[in-house]
């Protein structure tokens, strides 16, 4: 594209992942000849900013929708669900942990490998969602359990940042393990005294990652080219 002179932007998901090729020559006159850099959260943005502050003038912060469809919270069930795909070793102590201190009425489920509508059949029966997110761009799962219905305890992976909240939202700095556990402890112990999920909050959440949020950025990102 740069040498047919054709105008072009690059999309970056995660800002812990540019250095996608050895040649660093190419790498920077890609940089440097793209019109617009598109960046996925605030993280991102500054991972960029960091990694080529030449060019900052030109990143563009762009948006997700992200469709869960209709969650129905009355067929909400004593199920925790998590990821094994990163920190495998940690989601392994905390669920260890867990093991030996819940209720038998508290299954613990671990969503590795499965399609995404039975991720999403899951996700919309749990009521906890733990979150072992590693050097993430934006971090779509914790997002996406949260949109569920869920709440989602643990690492915010650094581009989770953005949209962890409280109450829907508890972090956990990575590695404190045992910390871990004990708030997912806390959390079934006030789900068990019938405390429930915060629907306002949840509203929120699922109005600024709606379809008519994206489509305003993509218009707005329209005007500025």
């Amino acid at each position: 594209m740069i040498k047919k002179n054709i105008d072009y932007a690059i999309l970056i998901q995660n800002g812990y992942s540019i250095n996608s090729t050895n040649d660093e020559k190419s790498l920077k006159m890609a940089y440097k000849n793209a019109k617009f850099i598109l960046s996925i959260s605030k993280d991102t943005s500054n991972c960029i900013k960091l990694r080529f502050p030449k060019i900052k003038h030109k990143i563009l912060k762009v948006s997700y929708y992200i469709d869960i469809g209709r969650v129905n919270f009355n067929n909400k069930k004593n199920i925790i669900t998590y990821m094994s795909r990163k920190l495998s070793n940690h989601s392994y102590l905390v669920t260890q942990y867990l093991k030996a201190n819940l209720n038998k009425n508290w299954t613990i489920k671990n969503l590795h490998n499965f399609s995404e509508k039975k991720t999403y059949g899951l996700l919309k029966q749990s009521k906890v969602f733990l979150s072992f997110s590693n050097l993430e761009g934006f971090g779509l799962p914790p997002l996406e359990a949260a949109l569920a219905g869920n709440k989602v305890i643990g690492y915010t992976g650094e581009g989770g940042s953005e949209y962890w909240q409280k109450p829907i939202f508890i972090k956990v700095n990575s590695g404190e393990v045992n910390k871990f556990a004990n708030k997912i402890i806390e959390c079934v112990n006030k789900f068990e005294l019938n405390q429930n999920f915060s629907k306002s909050k949840y509203d929120l959440l699922k109005k600024k990652y709606s379809k008519i949020n994206e489509i305003k950025n993509v218009k707005n990102f329209l005007k500025f080219i």
